[in-house]
């Protein structure tokens, strides 16, 4: 009898087993390890160089970013990429390719959004868990035409809503992955500068030979020319060299958007991310990045005029955040009142680094603390009279001081030893920051000598003779901060950067010198977030 209990039993698990592996349950759970395993997340500027191709009439446009990569987070979020087309070899068909890593809650419901110029093309339904995903949208005729594109993503949904869930949920990120892009058919073959340029996305690829016992230096001040007119360079085993680079940085205007100079006032809903309603669950955040560089006459904004429109916010706890490079300059619980908000916000100088993010955050939430199935959307508006008004502290930063000094104390003989690639790129960004297209170089007779650092710079700093006016030029850990210029000193904060620049100025000509610190002293700033 107990024989037959046991066969029974085994029967019994052998048939669930058979049904379990029909109904696919155990390919899920499996699958659901391997897509839970650790995210990668690529070197977004190296990973975007095997997509761009210009040869032929068949090219790709990476959706490359010289600065940031593109990452959305939460319900909802906004993020955009402005794509130029070529304007010698003309576009006869095209798709806006994407691809993107997700990773969303259990329940939660959502879509990648992706408008062009200003029209809904596409909403990509997100999975639950880590995903990778990919979507072609056809380009039109007019978006083809129209000289360049304007791509507004947007992850819009909500998440769970299961009985009294927390309303503080993060429930979707999602990242753009670097093999996105624009796949175009031309006409010809670009042959131009200004088509190559466009079709690069602005981020150029540099040849550089980590083998070599002395650096190139002629690939490495070409770079750098271009690195000032505010392209992106990236440092690699294919791309361009000396003489490549030289021809493109002749037909090579300053880069748009990048450097261009800023009027007053400016209007934060020129980035293209923050103009519509949006309508929201839980929060929403508008941001403008600025450069000190890009402000007339290093004139700081004063402050900034926020207008916004509300929809009807009753029954809700909403507020309002405003804050400069992490530092909280206002905060605000809204009220029925405010359903057209209108207020004047300073912006210290203190607060202000040499790159700089503003965030304006709404938050809305049921007044009860618990959901309990509840879902309230919000509608917001930035409208166009959100403005950041001028007359605020003029800054002349430590960096245009020692520029006007090396103009006037030319020709500037250049040395490094090896650089490796990594080392060879920092180098260049360097030396872009000391306007190497308004100075002479050449070893004869010099007025100043610019030395690449690098390794154990704390030693190196430690051989060196002291010998006319010197200074220390690096970027900081926090390259929001930009670029740092100290006189020289053995224990200068310089001796701990990877790589610097040791300016020697041997027979100066009277300029005043860079100024250390060159404005008001500024708070510590919180990590990148």
């Amino acid at each position: 009898m107990r024989l037959w209990v046991i066969c029974l039993q085994a029967l019994l698990f052998i048939g669930l087993l058979i049904a379990i592996g029909q109904s696919g349950l155990f390919d899920t759970i499996m699958g659901r390890n391997v897509r839970m395993g650790d995210p990668l997340f690529e070197d977004y500027q190296r990973g975007s160089i095997p997509f761009i191709d210009v040869d032929g009439r068949d090219v790709f446009v990476a959706q490359s970013h010289p600065d940031n990569p593109l990452i959305l987070s939460g319900f909802p979020a906004y993020a955009s990429k402005v794509f130029r087309l070529p304007t010698d070899s003309r576009p006869l068909s095209g798709t806006y390719n994407i691809a993107f890593a997700t990773d969303a809650v259990p329940d939660a419901e959502g879509a990648l959004r992706i408008s062009i110029n200003g029209v809904k093309r596409a909403d990509v339904v997100l999975n639950q868990g880590r995903f990778k995903r990919r979507a072609k949208i056809e380009l039109t005729p007019a978006e083809l035409a129209s000289g360049q594109l304007e791509v507004k993503l947007a992850l819009v949904g909500r998440g769970p809503m299961a009985e009294c869930t927390p309303n503080e949920a993060l429930a979707a990120v999602v990242t753009i992955l670097p093999e996105s892009g624009l796949h175009l058919k031309l006409d010809k073959a670009p042959s131009t500068t200004r088509d190559r340029l466009a079709l690069w996305g602005d981020l150029i690829p540099v040849k550089w030979d980590e083998d070599d016992k002395v650096a190139d230096l002629a690939t490495l001040l070409a770079a750098a020319r271009l690195s000032e007119k505010g392209y992106g360079i990236y440092f690699g085993e294919s791309g361009y060299a000396a003489q490549a680079l030289t021809d493109i940085d002749k037909g090579a205007a300053i880069r748009p958007g990048r450097t261009q100079a800023l009027r007053y006032p400016v209007s934060l809903v020129s980035a293209i991310e923050n103009g519509g309603a949006r309508r929201f669950d839980r929060e929403t955040t508008w941001r403008y990045r600025y450069d000190v560089g890009q402000l007339p006459n290093g004139e700081l904004p004063s402050a900034l005029d926020l207008r916004l429109l509300l929809g009807p916010i009753a029954e809700t706890r909403t507020a309002l955040f405003v804050t400069l490079n992490d530092h909280l300059l206002f905060t605000r619980t809204l009220t029925d009142e405010d359903q057209r908000f209108s207020h004047s916000i300073a912006l210290p100088t203190a607060d202000h680094l040499d790159r700089n993010q503003l965030e304006i955050t709404l938050t809305a939430h049921e007044r009860e603390e618990m959901r309990c199935g509840a879902r309230r959307l919000i509608a917001a508006e930035m409208l166009p009279e959100t403005i950041l008004r001028g007359g605020g502290e003029r800054l002349v930063p430590a960096v245009v001081q020692l520029r006007g000094l090396l103009a006037a104390n030319r020709p500037v003989a250049l040395k490094a030893g090896a650089l490796t690639a990594p080392q060879g790129q920092a180098a260049a960004q360097l030396l872009g920051q000391m306007r190497p297209s308004a100075l002479a170089f050449g070893t004869q007779r010099p007025g100043t000598t610019m030395e690449v650092l690098t390794g154990d710079i704390a030693g190196a700093l430690a051989r060196v003779r002291p010998a006319g006016r010197q200074w220390l030029v690096h970027f900081p850990d926090d390259r929001r901060e930009g670029v740092m210029v100290e006189p020289f000193a053995r224990g200068a904060s310089a001796a701990r950067a990877a790589v610097a620049l040791l300016v020697t100025v041997h027979r100066p000509v009277p300029v005043p010198p860079p100024a250390t610190p060159a404005t008001t002293p500024l708070r510590a700033t919180a990590p990148a977030p």
